[in-house]
């Protein structure tokens, strides 16, 4: 970058700069704004991340570790839509930095998925969760504000980083997810944010995925640029109908939504293969599990609970889909793997994401 600073000093009679503070005064502020320009130039201020050309969009799945027993629980077909895989209930970290999973679960869960995917080139990420707070609280705000006092002592370890680094390695993962919701306050955040910048140094090829929800990001520049994609949890609301995560509720959440620093290619619209009841009480029930008895307009109602649920069908995840890949979002990624009938049946909410990006 090239910078031409022009100091016009008037040579009127009455002018103060005749005199030599004046003059040392402009030099000065000349001086301070070189050094501004040169800094923005060396870490790029201002400047928007340019998407890799070879970077595709991106079908991540969350596979969660427990209902991983055997290759009868995973299709294959499904692999040849899914580009990205998190495993999820298999490792976490406490607050003091150290890592914790169960080898012979992670080798089993991690060895049957690979067998499953075969030579595909397919990314597996590992998923960690950190330390929850303990205790009774009086409101979930203060739940979350110890919940960020366990997770500061650990990103200030000292060692996380480096404990990260050797499990990757040990399992051959190609990266690391965290899923770490509701960093609240400034100090929480300020904590985040520095940890991710710092794992991210040690890393190398690794990548580093995170997790949140879009009323909640307040990542820095320097974070934002550390992390290789933001899985964006959009479900959870329903509509006054008392629908699901509706196509509409979500894209108008959406256009509302500052990404901030985040670039919008490293985004993943989060996708339901799942519901919950209208009056959001706490009932989760997958798609398949559902699938026989929901009607043409989504709706299952549950006789056990008295309760009606709403569901993503084919059609909304297909609306879905094509909305990030026209808005320039970097993927779509699914909660959860394990909720889908197999890609090779009609109803699959998986089949209706790759038709979807094959057509586009």
């Amino acid at each position: 970058m090239t910078v031409v600073i022009y100091i016009i000093i008037s040579k009127g009679e009455g002018s103060v700069l005749k005199n030599k503070v004046g003059i040392k005064c402009l030099k000065a502020i000349a001086l301070v704004i070189v050094l501004a320009l040169v800094a923005c130039s060396f870490f790029g201020c201002g400047k928007e991340e340019v998407k890799p050309e070879n970077r595709d969009f991106k079908v991540t799945a969350y596979i969660r570790g427990d209902y991983i027993k055997s290759e009868d629980d995973l299709c294959s077909e499904d692999f040849d839509i899914i580009t990205d895989v998190i495993v999820f209930e298999c490792a976490s970290f406490d607050s003091n930095g150290e890592v914790i999973y169960e080898k012979d679960k992670l080798e089993s869960v991690l060895g049957i998925i690979r067998n499953v995917i075969g030579d595909r080139d397919i990314n597996i990420t590992l998923n960690l969760l950190g330390p929850s707070a303990q205790g009774e609280f009086e409101s979930w705000e203060k739940q979350m504000k110890a919940q960020s006092d366990e997770h500061n002592k650990a990103f200030k370890s000292g060692i996380l980083e480096d404990n990260i680094v050797s499990v990757l390695d040990e399992f051959d993962f190609q990266g690391v997810h965290f899923d770490y919701e509701y960093p609240l306050s400034n100090k929480a955040w300020h904590c985040y944010n520095k940890f991710l910048v710092s794992l991210d140094e040690k890393l190398g090829d690794y990548t580093l995925g995170v997790s949140g929800v879009e009323w909640n990001m307040n990542y820095s520049s320097e974070s934002a640029k550390a992390i290789d994609s933001l899985e964006l949890m959009m479900y959870d609301y329903v509509d006054e109908n008392g629908k699901h995560a509706t196509f509409e509720d979500i894209t108008k959440r959406l256009e509302e939504t500052d990404f901030g620093k985040v670039a919008l290619w490293k985004v993943n619209l989060g996708l339901p293969f799942y519901s919950r009841p209208t009056d959001l009480d706490a009932f989760w029930y997958g798609y398949n599990s559902c699938f026989e008895d929901i009607d043409k307009d989504g709706w299952y109602h549950c006789p056990e609970i008295d309760k009606d649920f709403w569901f993503n069908t084919p059609k909304v995840i297909a609306q879905k889909t094509e909305y990030a890949i026209e808005n320039g979002y970097g993927g779509v990624m699914v909660w959860h793997y394990n909720c889908d009938l197999p890609s090779t049946e009609e109803g699959s909410l998986f089949r209706a994401i790759g038709d979807t990006v094959v057509k586009k």
